[in-house]
């Protein structure tokens, strides 16, 4: 699990993943409570500073909706996407 959190996918991906391997729901509450807030939200902004280069070609109101898609495809809580987009779309004007 270690492996897949650093690749950037956050806690709700990681439950499924494990979910759908049928581990138990007590072993993915333990082994998830190891992830902290401000760890997801590190990953979520290195993720976000990969992804910038390459929505910088597109219009701003897309770049958000992309960015936004993708944190969430990830498995990012909504709170943490939302912080790291608006301080993306601060950082890229």
């Amino acid at each position: 699990m270690t492996t897949r959190a650093a690749r950037g996918y956050g806690a709700s991906r990681l439950r499924a993943e494990l979910r759908a391997r049928g581990v138990a729901t007590a072993l993915i509450d333990a082994a998830l409570a190891t992830l902290e807030g401000e760890d997801q939200l590190a990953q979520a902004r290195a993720l976000a500073r990969r992804r910038l280069p390459a929505l910088r070609r597109v219009s701003p109101e897309r770049a958000v909706a992309r960015l936004r898609d993708q944190l969430l495809r990830r498995g990012f809580a909504a709170g943490i996407v939302a912080r790291v987009v608006r301080e993306s779309a601060g950082a890229g004007e």
